[in-house]
Order: C-alpha cells, then sequence, then structure tokens
C-alpha cells in the first residue's frame, strides 16, 4: 500500500486516482478527511493526520510499503514551508524509517537549493538532504510549475471577466508541466529500480514567458483580456510589508518575483529520451480543458 500526503492539493488529485486505477492500494493522509472525500472519489483509505505531528504518523504507516510526500506549507492560509515541506516531511522521513518503508518519494520542486531566493525552495532542498542522509531507499522528484493551477490563477479571471495580472514584465520563459503527466512519473518513481536515490526533474515540453501564457489563455477562451502588469520593485516592497503579519502571502508575492527573475526553463529533450511511453502534455490541451470545464468560449473574440 501507498501513503500518500498532499493527497488533495494539485498533484494528489491526480496521482491519487491514477494509482487507484491500476489496482494499487492507497491510503491518504490528510488534515481534512472531509474535503478529502469531496475532492476525490470513494476509492483511497483517508487517514486524518497532521505531519507536524510525529505522534500521528505512526499509525498512517502500518502496512505501508512505500511513501508519496506531496504536501507543501505554501499558499494562502497555510502553515508554511518551513513547518511542512521542512518540518514536517522530516517527521515523515523518521516515522517512514521506523516503520520499516521499502522506498520514499519526496516531490520537491525544479531548483531547490540552500540559495534560492524562495524559502519554498530552500525548505525543499532541506527536506531532500534528510532523505538522502536517511537509511531509506529514495527518489526525489522535481517538478516545475503545475499547468492546472496556472491555468485556473490566471485562466478564471481571463475567461470571467476579461482581465489578466503579470508579474512584473512577464518576459521571462516559465516551463510548466502538467499534473496528470507527473503522476506518471511518480509511479514510475515507487516501482522502477533504476531510479533508485536518484532525482528526477521532470518539466513540460515548452517554455512560455507569462505574456504567452495570457495569450494562450486569451486564444482558449476567445476573447481579449485587459493586462495589468505589477512592477518587481512593487512586488518586493509589498512582501517586505506583509512577512511580519501575512507571511503566506508575503511568500505568495516572492514566488510572483521569482517568476520574472530567475531562470524557470527547462529542456524536456533528455526526459522524452529517457521516458518514451510519456508524452508530454502542453498547455494549450489543459486550457482547453479549463475553458470547457469553466464554460463556452466567447462569441466574437480574437482566435
Amino acid at each position: 500500500m501507498i501513503l500518500v500526503t498532499g493527497g488533495t492539493g494539485n498533484l494528489g488529485i491526480e496521482l491519487v486516482p491514477y494509482l487507484a486505477a491500476k489496482g494499487i492500494p492507497v491510503r491518504v493522509f490528510t488534515r481534512h478527511p472531509d474535503r478529502a472525500r469531496q475532492r476525490l472519489d470513494e476509492t483511497p483509505q483517508l487517514t486524518q493526520g497532521d505531519a507536524r505531528n510525529p505522534e500521528m504518523l505512526s499509525p498512517a504507516l502500518e502496512g505501508i510499503d512505500a511513501v508519496v510526500s506531496a504536501m507543501t506549507g505554501f499558499g494562502p492560509g497555510a502553515p508554511g514551508p518551513r513547518a511542512v515541506d521542512y518540518e514536517g516531511n522530516l517527521n515523515l522521513i523518521r516515522a517512514a524509517e521506523s516503520a520499516g518503508v521499502r522506498r520514499f518519494v519526496l516531490v520537491s520542486m525544479h531548483g531547490a537549493g540552500p540559495d534560492h531566493p524562495m524559502e519554498l525552495a530552500r525548505m525543499k532542498y532541506r527536506a531532500e538532504e534528510a532523505l538522502r542522509a536517511s537509511r531509506l531507499d529514495w527518489v526525489i522528484v522535481r517538478p516545475n510549475p503545475f499547468m492546472e493551477l496556472w491555468a485556473e490563477i490566471a485562466g478564471r479571471p481571463i475567461i470571467k471577466e476579461g482581465k489578466a495580472m503579470v508579474f512584473g514584465r512577464g518576459d521571462n520563459p516559465i516551463n510548466f508541466n502538467s499534473a496528470k503527466d507527473v503522476a506518471r512519473f511518480i509511479e514510475l518513481a515507487l516501482f522502477d529500480p533504476a531510479l533508485s536515490r536518484t532525482i528526477l526533474t521532470v518539466g513540460g515540453p515548452e517554455n512560455l514567458t507569462f505574456n504567452q501564457l495570457v495569450g494562450e489563455i486569451e486564444r482558449a477562451a476567445g476573447r481579449k483580456a485587459v493586462v495589468k502588469h505589477v512592477p518587481v520593485p512593487m512586488m518586493r516592497l509589498l512582501s517586505m510589508v506583509m512577512r511580519p503579519f501575512k507571511p503566506d502571502l508575503a511568500g505568495m508575492m516572492g514566488g510572483g518575483i521569482a517568476f520574472d527573475t530567475i531562470d524557470m526553463s527547462f529542456d524536456a529533450s533528455d526526459l522524452r529520451r529517457r521516458f518514451p511511453q510519456i508524452e508530454l502534455t502542453r498547455m494549450a490541451d489543459v486550457l482547453g480543458r479549463k475553458v470547457a470545464a469553466t464554460g463556452r468560449r466567447v462569441p466574437g473574440g480574437n482566435d
């Protein structure tokens, strides 16, 4: 049986049904079972707990063969990367060692490192270090930002209101990957012996600037958007001002800064060569599904 943390997030809602559909038994460790049952179907087992509390982990790991940790403390109202992405994962790694878990798959992020400007990336890296130093058989998966998430964040205001907000100039190439694709790579990470004790960086087939992303959404939605650019100096100031009393929002502002200031590109050619069985999803495909789910294209829009 596989224990999945973060099972109700953007990746988890793709991963858990995918594994279950292949007959792989899954248990989801979640703080909010009711929310998990709404977002998932009746297939996976649910166990309530919080990785920040080590005492809750041992019962959840009974009978578990492998762990996928996709949890994060990044986002509005979330506890924060230090509490979840590092300390929560550290607790989970130690508990998995004690429980005799076969393999531990840690979902980190592309570019994770000790000197990254985002706290999230630094805390992910510290969790990576803890996992590499453990006795566990491990695989670290480093995805890029999820297409499904950014299709929602950037797409909804365009589709509904004809408005778009762009971080900075919006001309920095960014690689996005589909959570559906990452779920397939995680399946390999769980069962492929060749991936033991390796770091697998995954991404999508194209690099898009945020301006290009807005253009893709406009084409999918059939309407032009009024675009507002938020200058990086303003985001830096807002992040600094918010940090003492709204660290979650300050961290998200830092993510917006990163989108416009650091290298977020990725060359998928080696990934395609190594894993030809996984066809990488394009942003246009995700946007097409998003528009279809949100409502019909706006009549008279620009194609």
